[in-house]
């Protein structure tokens, strides 16, 4: 059986112990690490046999790593920081991460909102090896589903999340070093930034129904709040949007957009269908989030 000394899981969220949880009846590693890289600490009752680290930033990571001296399997699991060089030149280590996304579409960050926002029919996780590129690396495992026009972000990186444990799950059944690397073609897009959010965060109130449910799908997060508040300009200045739902009506409705500053919602009317804004609030400005 394929076996390590160490596993060492890096990321920010509690997906990190369902990984642990699954490493640890592998059998595979002798000692499991957690690597924090949030500062909300570890959110949930530690085990004794799982020591977990709380990480001051991306040089702690990367200089732990580059010095392991002991055979390592490393998963970078929601780890929002790229490995360098020397991590990977280590011998020791086998890194993999997991990838919110069919590679090689929508390499980089928020995935499973640009998946959504761009209208894309299915969705995935992607286990690969971790090169020097941004989720260029050899593919071991790939799980596909389908994206619905119901789906928000939470929803689907929800899945996701299930998907991912599949995949994990089978890897360490089989063992890494026997699974076909698949190596990635390019398909010529940018991975995309943390900062870069679906049209930067506006409603346009010219885009159809399609459109606008897609944006307004891709934007929800929930009380995670990822990408923050959509954002639309209306008569009288900018407002952020706190919640929305789509409303259908088996009656005719005509177009058109009505906006109650009073009761603090916005009713655009398209195509018979109304998708209704509520907990509408004014921004002081379009570049901060201070509202009046």
């Amino acid at each position: 059986m394929e076996r390590y000394q160490k596993g060492i899981i890096v990321g920010g969220t509690g997906l990190l112990y369902q990984a642990a949880d699954l490493l640890e009846q592998s059998g595979r590693v002798n000692q499991i690490e957690l690597y924090f890289c949030n500062r909300n600490g570890f959110g949930k009752k530690q085990k004794e046999t799982i020591r977990c680290r709380q990480l001051s930033g991306k040089k702690e990571l990367m200089d732990l790593l580059s010095q392991e001296s002991e055979k390592t399997l490393v998963l970078s699991v929601m780890n929002p920081w790229l490995f360098t060089q020397e991590v990977l030149c280590n011998e020791n280590l086998l890194v993999v991460n997991l990838h919110h996304a069919l590679l090689p579409a929508h390499r980089g960050r928020n995935a499973e909102a640009w998946a959504i926002y761009e209208g894309d029919e299915k969705a995935g996780i992607t286990w690969h090896k971790v090169d020097a590129g941004v989720d260029t690396g050899a593919v071991y495992l790939q799980k596909e589903m389908e994206v619905d026009d119901s789906m928000t972000s939470i929803k689907l990186l929800t899945r996701l999340n299930e998907a991912a444990l599949e995949g994990l799950k089978e890897l360490l059944q089989e063992g890494f070093s026997q699974r076909e690397l698949i190596k990635q073609e390019p398909d010529g897009s940018c991975p995309h930034l943390a900062k870069e959010i679906p049209n930067g965060g506006w409603l346009d109130l010219s885009w159809d129904l399609k459109q606008t449910n897609r944006f307004l799908r891709a934007m929800d997060y929930g009380i995670m709040n990822v990408l923050g508040s959509p954002k639309v300009r209306l008569g009288d200045g900018v407002y952020v949007c706190k919640s929305w739902r789509i409303l259908e009506s088996k009656e005719e409705t005509k177009d058109g957009i009505e906006f109650s500053s009073e009761e603090r919602k916005l009713c655009i009317r398209k195509e018979g269908t109304t998708i209704l804004l509520k907990n509408m609030k004014k921004m002081e400005s379009e570049t901060d989030g201070n509202i009046i």
